[in-house]
């Protein structure tokens, strides 16, 4: 009997219908449709870029859209949803937006050319007998709106990215941004104000409404519903769970690669959690399939462990950061993330405006709904912390951005090639590199000069290589290593376990500094990097780093475990 041919990998694919029909591997969602239905009639669910908040979105309109009533069965077959029918499938008229599209550079005609483009849309894909004669778009729903109201033709609004072109406004212009969230006359806040009115009195047209988005800014300045994003039965919606991961690495017969897969995903793309009840922790679905593709089709793990397209602009967002000329207390906060601290909040905002986004308390919210952030703790107060390496060097990349907002721009190459040198040739230059450029710069210094400052510092920098994964703080022998560079790729000989220790500029004497090397000493000989199971079986160089304020005054290696 001739073996079926192996489904594809959706890498980047956000047609449901497509997944279902074109043999490629789904993750069945579709129990939560069910929910759904019953849940509150307008809803948003916010989640961090590349989750799959758009299959969702193509998920329900396959399955509530009258339009895809005679493929239900071929759409659905083999699913929980097909098995467990609920009243309300294929019964409404789907109107669907995509704000993704809208141009920043010509935001208004642009965005109205997207509504009136979903509306016709609509017409043509339902074949109605209507004429708007119209080109406003307000209007045209309006219209649209009323038509559906006479005809009993009961609508789904479905919104996906609905802060996508509001936000890249609030990077690029404040002023742009305020006048689209304030002025009542604005079309994007029209649009949202009309949907609210179609939404009541007896027999309204929109029956049921799901927007989706990242940030919860644009959602307190021009709209208001039910937010299920932080709720327990959602926190799986999208991502993919740990098993879910196994039963894809059963099917596609990658058993005896399980335990490297798992960990490398684990630290690469794992640890997401959206509620403070839940145990356990989701992976971002889009890097896991970029992973699992390249495995597939090369044998190898991908070249780069970040896919290009989770690399979202983050460094346009300096502003939050850096307040005249100087970088501010969210910088602060960022410098004590990298370096793996956790930090504390009372609860996550699902709500707060863009003008309050430099209050500490919002900050951390807006960077967990990006993604920054995840539940790590929770008892009376929330623990916050870096999710993951790969937004640990996208956090690094935006550290450095903000770097060099104050002229302090080392040679990013050269430093790399300085670290792969280090990593094949225990070569120690990389760390002299990195202290002449401190030293050449006189406005950095300011920036460093503190024992947290320093280490977050060189965390960031570490952070930007393709060589090594950067941990902070790992337990060995109940010790702490301060640093400690894991190679990432398995052509590279060499990992570092980095002691750092700190002298005041106003405490330096040279018998201070002898007793820290002491110390850093004897905390290396204590640390033995074979017992941690999430790090390479590899010889691990010990080095010693003493800073005096800025200066580096020692830099030592000290032995090879």
């Amino acid at each position: 009997m001739k073996k079926s041919k192996l489904k594809k990998i959706p890498y980047g694919l956000s047609d449901f219908k497509r997944i279902r029909t074109e043999n490629y591997y789904y993750i069945d969602k579709t129990h939560f449709l069910e929910k759904l239905e019953d849940e509150q009639n307008f809803l948003y669910f916010l989640r961090p870029r590349r989750f799959g908040k758009s299959l969702t979105l193509a998920m329900i309109e396959a399955y509530f859209d009258v339009y895809y009533k005679e493929q239900f069965d071929e759409i659905f077959k083999d699913t929980y949803a097909y098995d467990n029918p609920t009243p309300f499938k294929s019964s409404f008229y789907v109107l669907s937006f995509n704000f993704s599209a809208v141009d920043t550079t010509d935001y208004e005609n642009s965005f109205r050319t997207n509504l009136n483009d979903a509306v016709e849309h609509f017409i043509a894909k339902y074949k109605l007998d209507l004429k708007i004669d119209t080109n406003n778009p307000i209007d045209k729903i309006r219209q649209l709106l009323q038509y559906a109201n006479v005809n009993d033709m009961p609508i789904y609004i479905l919104i996906d990215e609905y802060d996508n072109f509001i936000n890249k406004l609030l990077v690029n212009d404040i002023t742009l941004y305020k006048g689209m969230v304030t002025d009542k006359e604005v079309i994007y806040k029209e649009f949202f104000s009309m949907l609210k009115v179609g939404t009541s009195g007896n027999d309204s047209a929109i029956r049921k409404m799901f927007v989706t988005g990242v940030s919860p800014l644009a959602l307190f300045d021009v709209t208001s519903g039910n937010n299920i994003s932080l709720d327990e039965g959602y926190n799986d919606l999208v991502g993919i769970t740990e098993s879910e991961l196994k039963e894809m690495i059963k099917y596609y017969n990658l058993e005896d690669r399980e335990d490297e897969i798992i960990s490398r995903c684990k630290e690469w793309y794992n640890n997401y959690r959206f509620n403070k009840n839940v145990n356990h922790t989701i992976f971002n679905s889009d890097m896991v399939l970029y992973y699992l593709k390249e495995i597939l089709k090369t044998g190898n793990e991908p070249e780069d462990l970040i896919d290009v397209n989770v690399r979202t602009d983050y460094t346009k967002l300096k502003y939050l950061v850096y307040t005249n000329k100087k970088l501010n207390g969210n910088f602060d906060l960022l410098n004590q993330l990298i370096q793996g601290e956790l930090v504390t909040t009372t609860n996550i905002k699902t709500t707060f405006s863009a003008f309050e986004m430099l209050q500490p308390e919002n900050f951390k919210s807006f960077l967990f709904s990006l993604g920054f952030l995840t539940l790590e703790k929770y008892r009376t107060s929330i623990k916050l912390s870096i999710p993951n390496q790969t937004i640990k060097k996208i956090t690094a990349e935006f550290i450095q951005s903000a770097y060099r907002d104050i002229s302090f721009n080392p040679f990013i190459e050269r430093f790399n090639q300085h670290l792969e040198n280090f990593g094949y040739e225990k070569d120690l230059k990389v760390f002299h590199y990195l202290a002449d450029e401190v030293k050449a710069n006189s406005v950095i210094r300011d920036y460093i000069d503190g024992e947290n400052f320093v280490k977050g510092f060189l965390i960031a920098y570490f952070s930007l290589n393709p060589y090594y994964e950067v941990m902070s703080e790992v337990e060995m022998n109940k010790g702490f290593a301060d640093i400690t560079l894991n190679p990432s790729k398995d052509e590279i000989p060499y990992g570092a376990l980095i002691e750092l220790k700190y002298i005041p500029r106003s405490k330096y004497r040279e018998k201070l500094k002898e007793q820290k090397v002491k110390e850093a000493k004897e905390q290396l000989k204590t640390y033995d990097p074979t017992t941690i199971t999430k790090l390479r079986d590899k010889p691990f160089v010990k080095i010693v780093l003493v800073y005096n304020g800025w200066e580096m005054v020692v830099c030592e290696r000290v032995g090879v475990s």
